[in-house]
């Protein structure tokens, strides 16, 4: 179905077709080679891990990879913000405004952007997995959107006590409209900050110990 093939495609690009089900962060990137030592010490010191790709497929170029992020609050408090749309403006990179269209899963979220003068928005349907933690999204192409199309997953697991690992898989076609013909590198960058900027808001909301 609508579902089955992008998430097909996004793990094809990557050459990771575990990484949207599995959960360490060694497991997340086992169908490509395993996190370097240097890519182990930088996310247990709190830094955005991140493997930039652009893939041309089918006549499209496509944008995106794949992130990790240690974030130090426990996998379930990091859940419940990522599946709560009222954040999206938190860690979505450039977000001032979304708007949930439809409840019923696969829930519509409406997001809009602003860069400078520059706004771009999109409509996007969303999928919460509690069992693994994860939020799996596409983008609405039945409605108007700045982009031609992204997919992905987002996902949580447990990382020592009270800690946790967030993980980010994204594809996106960006198009050619004259929005993304100036930010597309910035907007290739962001796609793949999600995980730090969600990490700045979560441990944000965490009360001083």
């Amino acid at each position: 179905g609508g579902w089955s093939e992008p998430l097909r495609l996004s793990a094809a690009a990557f050459g990771l077709s575990a990484a949207l089900a599995l959960g360490s962060p060694q497991a997340l990137a086992s169908e490509a080679r395993e996190l370097s030592s240097q890519e182990e010490a930088e996310l247990r010191a709190g830094k955005l891990v991140v493997r930039p790709e652009i893939r041309n497929v089918r006549g499209a170029q496509l944008r995106g990879g794949m992130a990790w992020q240690l974030i130090r609050a426990t996998p379930d408090a990091v859940y419940r913000t990522l599946i709560d749309e009222r954040t999206y403006v938190q860690y979505l990179p450039s977000a001032e405004h979304t708007q949930l269209i439809s409840a019923t899963p696969p829930q519509t979220v409406f997001i809009q952007h602003r860069l400078g003068f520059m706004r771009g928005s999109y409509y996007v349907r969303t999928l919460h997995d509690a069992s693994a933690r994860a939020l799996r999204f596409r983008m609405d192409r039945s409605r108007p959107s700045s982009i031609r199309d992204a997919w992905g997953e987002l996902r949580v697991s447990p990382y020592g006590k009270d800690q946790c690992i967030v993980s980010l898989a994204i594809m996106a076609d960006l198009g050619e409209g004259l929005l993304i013909g100036l930010v597309r590198d910035n907007v290739h960058t962001w796609m793949l900050r999600v995980p730090a900027l969600l990490k700045r808001y979560v441990e944000s909301q965490v009360p001083a110990g």
